[in-house]
């Protein structure tokens, strides 16, 4: 698959569970519901990338 058919499909993916997708200094900036990350390339993301981060309490 071409590198832009993969990362429309894990925009729509992130869309789907409604996560943001905002470019950011050379990556993509994802934010959601638990979700604020940063990832270098979107093509190749699948749901495990996107699951909420386990939040703690200290």
């Amino acid at each position: 698959m071409q590198i832009e058919q993969l990362r429309d499909k894990a925009m729509q993916l992130c869309k789907d569970h409604g996560i943001t997708v905002r470019p950011y200094a050379g990556g993509w900036w994802l934010l959601g519901n638990g979700i604020n990350r940063v990832v270098a390339e979107l093509a190749g993301l699948c749901q495990f990338d996107i699951r909420p981060l386990a939040i703690a309490d200290r």
